[in-house]
């Protein structure tokens, strides 16, 4: 429990600190100002020019905020041209760039609004008022850049993207204890709205900003951007399963297989990342459930097919399922079947693999699995069968392009 807390409050320390080094960066634009000086025209100075910053940053967010949010496609990401003579590839990477931070502003104005409308007593939650000081933060800092028109300013861009990537990369473990410690006060149908509308545009940002990061600075030969042309579902499902094999046997003394029966060899365009953490959280629950089931010795399989329109995968595991009242809740942001309480730090530590924020017991992991399945218009779809296993269906779209 002392680890938890401890853990909790390093995260905490973090977002502060990640926000006074944004800060930091813009002496004459911050949002709060501190002076020695007594004097009463200094003051008043001081006033003046946070309120009038207030007052544009304000009118800055509103504004932004009664825009459409462009949707983000693979078709969109893949486009970039690979075969370009520098001059010509530098100006289609500062024009995304341009089309980056401004598509980054606005998303940020979205979710900064999106918390301004939350009911009072909420926005006072201290860890829902730390998320929205560094959107807020954030904002500032994004809304200071001029969009860049040479290669030296992209470069300068991408080093504030890396910063704002970073900042927010620890959120969803803070945001998800303000929102559960506010269940009192909103119906949990609105949380889960809320939420999910949050984190959905939490990775559009994130991607834009990995997008624009990979492109300036190419990641290997096989990438556009944050996009890998040749990706293999296999591969990644058996470095996941590797790492959780070796956890899971640590600490519980058992080490759950996943063999791949068909489909070793399939690859699409996509996103590594994504798929990354839908397999890491599938196969999370999937050897728990084997570590606590008589069927445990049963391997876990992974089917993969190719579709018209993509990629097919299904995992099957053997590991009791999931109880038939607690089914129709598993996509919830609130449920989960883990306990804070009684529980061993193995189950901490299977959570946190990959370096991913442990988020056990929140009930974040099922819902933002499938939400980064449909990202792009796929989904994710789960059967179980109470006393046997469950099977686990992830559709990924592939972009329309040769390859």
């Amino acid at each position: 429990m002392l680890q938890r807390t401890a853990a909790r409050a390093a995260t905490s320390t973090r977002l502060f600190r990640s926000c006074d080094r944004l800060t930091a960066r813009l002496p004459s634009r911050r949002l709060l100002t501190t002076s020695t000086s007594t004097s009463t025209d200094t003051h008043n100075s001081v006033f003046e020019r946070n309120k009038r910053l207030q007052n544009e940053t304000d009118a800055a967010i509103a504004r932004l905020a009664s825009l459409p949010q462009k949707k983000i496609t693979l078709d969109e990401l893949v486009k970039f041209p690979r075969d370009l003579e520098d001059k010509a590839r530098n100006e289609i990477l500062i024009a995304n760039a341009q089309d980056t931070l401004e598509q980054i502003k606005i998303g940020l104005a979205h979710r900064l609004n999106a918390l301004r409308n939350l009911q009072y007593l909420v926005v006072l939650n201290p860890h829902i008022a730390q998320i929205y000081q560094l959107y807020y933060c954030s904002f500032l800092i994004i809304s200071s850049f001029k969009p860049p028109q040479t290669v030296e300013e992209n470069l300068h861009f991408v080093e504030r993207l890396k910063d704002l990537v970073q900042t927010h990369s620890n959120t969803i473990p803070v945001l998800s204890r303000g929102f559960s410690e506010c269940q009192n006060l909103m119906p949990m149908s609105q949380i889960n709205t809320l939420l999910n509308a949050h984190l959905n545009a939490r990775m559009g940002t994130r991607l834009l900003a990995e997008h624009h990061i990979a492109l300036t600075n190419p990641i290997a030969d096989n990438f556009i951007g944050a996009v890998q042309l040749d990706f293999s579902p296999g591969k990644m499902l058996d470095e996941c399963s590797h790492f959780a094999g070796e956890i899971c046997n640590l600490y519980y003394g058992v080490r759950p297989e996943v063999h791949i029966d068909v489909g070793a060899d399939v690859t699409l365009p996509f996103v590594p990342d994504h798929v990354q953490y839908i397999f890491q959280e599938l196969l999370k629950n999937s050897f728990r459930a084997h570590a606590e089931s008589a069927n445990g010795g049963d391997p876990i399989i992974a089917t993969i097919s190719k579709t018209e329109d993509g990629v097919m995968i299904r995992l099957r595991d053997i590991g009791g399922g999931i109880k038939p009242e607690n089914e129709h809740k598993i996509f919830e942001f609130s449920f989960t079947t883990f306990q804070d309480e009684g529980q061993g730090d193995g189950f901490a530590t299977l959570n946190n693999f990959h370096g991913g924020s442990s988020i056990a017991g929140m009930g974040y992991g099922l819902p933002l699995s499938r939400a980064y399945a449909e990202f792009f218009g796929g989904n994710l779809k789960l059967q179980s069968y109470f006393g046997l296993g469950t099977d686990v269906y992830i559709s990924l779209k592939a972009p329309k392009m040769d390859v």
